[in-house]
């Protein structure tokens, strides 16, 4: 037997048996009830969803156009069909222009068996293509809410609202508390301000047991996804508090499905919604609650994870600005010592093994203090633009300046430094941070292309400057070109070659800072 909801509009308790016999004959288990005024048909199209209409054409006090009219006023997708014991062939052609399924004379009963049929069959499909078109608005809406630039609470507040009153009654996000060890409410769409209210006050009042037998704290445990059609018959109670139970049942549920929010490292939280009064949710509303708990979950994680990755990000430019003040004081003094000793060495004339090691612990020194300024560049960069202090000076004279600075370092590497020649190239820019950003030029071009030369070329390019420094090494990747300018970045392994990959991003943003 298949049952299904049939609204009779018929003033005959004895057609009105008829028509239901002859429907079991047929296989089916009508849910009927009967109404024999319009005021009561009205009554009945609001206590929930109906399967079928059968009306007889003419009451005492109306006729099926009367009904017709109803059903569409209402905006109703249930189908009517039409039983008369006397109907002309111009009333059926009517009855069918208004919108009427089939009609047929009550003395044929054995058509309406086949109709009613073809009705739920064609009824069905049209249900299942409109709520499919439902299910794709919302679950669209509601990627775009989660992918716009909005606070977690705003998101949340906005997806519960897309869920009601299209699909479900009221709907809500509980996430996990850790402060309490349990879920906590953010967020709930009921169109009643009283009953909504009364929820949040409820959520204060009385905190979901972790170890409840049923309802969204059993889901986060479990991961289980929860769907009752009827609250009503639920084996155990959703919690053992006597005055909770209450308050819950005094919601007034009737259906309820609860899935939870996956994390990469566990359940985020639980999806609920639910329908009060006549109104149920079908197996069709868990997977739709269930795809959006997947999409909810997925950007709640990828914003904690957002949210860790800038927390440590701050915490790493918070160590490195308190590590390089701290090595700052150290090192100045550490290269003042050396380079009394270097004075000293040679006033005493001191063997020539000691006099290179000192110079080459002046340049070291020399180069950790470059790495330490490059980190405090880059933690004032953070919070802020580069500070420049301009003066005029000959740029030049400024490159060769650099150069002789490098040169130990070049013989060192078996590289010859050379610069283009001098024309004189007077400008205005900030002396510190040009000769930073050459520096950085010229020690990454001895890094990367040991024992070959490395040419410098000064020059003009209408109303800007252009430094040029070319080496012969390894080259860079076309894909990476971009990334070996950005904080931290290179493109090679820091096994291999050395450094903090700071030089060429604090030389980009030198330029930068100049308009370059």
């Amino acid at each position: 037997m298949t049952p299904f909801r049939l609204l009779l509009v018929e003033d005959s308790a004895n057609d009105a048996a008829l028509v239901t016999a002859e429907l079991e004959q047929a296989g089916y288990l009508p849910m009927a009830q009967r109404v024999e005024t319009l005021e009561a048909l009205r009554d009945a199209l609001a206590t929930g969803p109906w399967d079928l209409v059968l009306c007889d054409y003419r009451l005492p006090r109306f006729s099926a156009l009367d009904v017709l009219s109803l059903l569409h006023a209402q905006g109703r997708d249930v189908p009517l069909i039409v039983l008369s014991s006397q109907l002309s062939e111009e009333q059926a052609v009517t009855l069918m222009k208004a919108g009427a399924r089939d009609c047929f004379s009550k003395d044929r009963m054995a058509r309406l068996g086949p109709a009613v049929a073809r009705e739920l069959d064609e009824t069905r499909v049209r249900r299942e293509r409109a709520r499919a078109e439902v299910d794709r608005d919302i679950l669209s809406k509601a990627s775009e809410l989660l992918t716009a630039s909005l606070e977690q609470a705003a998101r949340l507040d906005q997806l519960v609202q897309l869920m009601v009153p299209r699909v479900a009654d009221w709907c809500a996000f509980f996430l996990q508390d850790p402060d309490q060890g349990g879920l906590r409410l953010v967020a709930l769409a009921h169109p009643d301000a009283e009953r909504r209210a009364h929820a949040w006050k409820l959520d204060q009042r009385f905190p979901l047991d972790p170890q409840a037998a049923a309802g969204p704290a059993h889901v986060l445990r479990t991961g289980q996804p929860e769907f009752m059609p009827d609250v009503r018959q639920r084996p155990e109670p959703i919690t053992r508090d006597v005055a909770h139970q209450r308050a819950i049942e005094g919601l007034g549920l009737r259906s309820v499905v609860n899935v939870a929010l996956p994390g990469n490292e566990g359940r985020l939280g639980v999806l609920s919604m639910g329908t009060l009064g006549e109104r149920t949710l079908a197996p069709v509303d868990l997977s739709l609650a269930q795809e959006l708990a997947r999409r909810a979950g997925l950007v709640l994680e990828n914003a904690r994870l957002f949210q860790e990755a800038r927390e440590a990000v701050r915490l790493r430019d918070e160590f490195l600005t308190v590590a390089a003040h701290e090595l700052r004081t150290p090192l100045t003094t550490l290269r003042l010592q050396l380079g009394t000793l270097l004075q000293r060495s040679e006033a005493h004339r001191l063997e020539p093994d000691v006099v290179t090691r000192l110079e080459r612990s002046v340049r070291q020194v020399r180069r950790l203090g470059t790495l330490v300024e490059g980190l405090l560049d880059v933690s004032q960069l953070s919070s802020g633009e580069l500070s420049l202090m301009p003066e005029r000076f000959d740029l030049e004279e400024l490159v060769s300046e650099v150069l002789d600075r490098y040169q130990a370092e070049a013989r060192a590497a078996g590289c010859e430094l050379r610069q283009s020649p001098r024309r004189g190239l007077w400008g205005t820019w900030d002396r510190l941070r040009v000769d930073q950003a050459v520096a950085a030029l010229i020690s990454n071009a001895l890094k990367f292309g040991p024992g070959r030369p490395v040419e410098v070329d000064v020059g003009r390019e209408g109303s800007f400057a252009r430094i040029q420094v070319r080496d012969r090494g390894i080259g860079v990747p076309v894909d990476q070109v971009e990334r070996i300018f950005e904080r931290f970045g290179r493109a090679v392994s820091s096994h291999s070659y050395g450094g903090l990959g700071l030089g060429l991003y604090l030389a980009r943003r030198a330029a930068e800072a100049h308009g370059g």
